[in-house]
């Protein structure tokens, strides 16, 4: 059987809402997977075909995203690591390891921090910390075209394309993109993405400091920062000042740069060059 063929996708229920997962079987780890901010499952599908199966890979859509429940009520970071432990609960999971992209790097560095002993080693993909303003405002475009409906695929693709950090498309970026979103009965489109999530989980977001977490995170840990920043060569997540300073606060941390790729094309690619790095790590953690 193809390592493809392995995934299963299945809904578990936790703290009264229904969260939606994709799993890829194996012998070691688990892994714990969490997107971006307004991201789903599906962004770790090449990452968990590689790991797989000699690692069980779990992607997880965090609550008002893709496939789960999206409740009114439950947003932040406080939250969503609550919805994690009780998700590893209910599958039997002690321990285990996290990948997290983006905000769901900063949704495994707060868990990490408050429940040490359950979390074995952390990739964050250019991910884990406080955003600023410049960066929220190239991705509020995005952002906002997730609350709005299209006319049909084809013209919400259309619209997709013409954001800055999507013009390296590739097929995988298309299916990513198709997967995120429902046809309505009239054939237009809108993202299953609630809007009112995103914003809460924003708004939630700047009453945290996240860096009085960072020196409580003891596991190995693993920063991947992209070459390119959203703009091209500017608006990076982290600034080359700042990623060094955000990996110091670490007491294990290592980085590791990937050249020619942005914050979401890093992972939203044919071949993530994000994998080789990954691999690497798990590896010598021995996970």
């Amino acid at each position: 059987m193809a390592i493809a063929e392995r995934q299963q996708t299945s809904t578990v229920r936790v703290n009264g809402i229904r969260l939606a997962y994709s799993e890829w079987p194996g012998e070691r780890g688990p892994i714990i997977c969490l997107p971006s901010v307004g991201g789903h499952k599906g962004t770790f599908n090449h990452i968990a075909q590689s790991l797989a199966p000699r690692y069980r890979v779990l992607a997880l859509d965090l609550r008002g995203r893709g496939d789960s429940d999206k409740p009114a009520e439950g947003y932040g970071f406080a939250y969503h690591a609550r919805d994690v432990l009780a998700f590893a609960d209910a599958l039997g999971i002690d321990s285990f390891a996290f990948i997290g992209h983006s905000f769901g790097a900063t949704v495994a560095v707060y868990t990490a921090s408050i429940r040490p002993k359950r979390i074995r080693v952390i990739v964050l993909i250019d991910g884990g910390c406080d955003p600023n303003e410049e960066v929220l405002e190239a991705m509020r475009p995005m952002l906002r075209r997730m609350g709005m409906a299209f006319p049909s695929m084809d013209e919400y693709l259309a619209a997709m394309r013409t954001l800055p950090f999507f013009r390296e498309w590739n097929p995988t970026l298309e299916q990513y993109l198709r997967d995120d979103v429902n046809i309505l009965p009239d054939g237009s489109v809108r993202s299953k993405v609630s809007s009112e999530a995103l914003e809460r989980d924003l708004d939630v977001h700047f009453y945290y400091s996240m860096c009085v977490h960072f020196p409580t995170v003891t596991c190995p840990t693993l920063f991947i920062r992209p070459g390119n920043g959203l703009l091209g060569d500017r608006t990076h997540i982290l600034d080359e000042r700042e990623a060094a300073a955000f990996v110091a606060w670490f007491p294990n941390c290592q980085r590791v740069d990937v050249p020619g790729v942005n914050h979401y094309t890093m992972v939203h690619h044919d071949n993530p060059p994000v994998i080789p790095p990954i691999q690497t790590f798990l590896s010598e953690q021995q996970i």
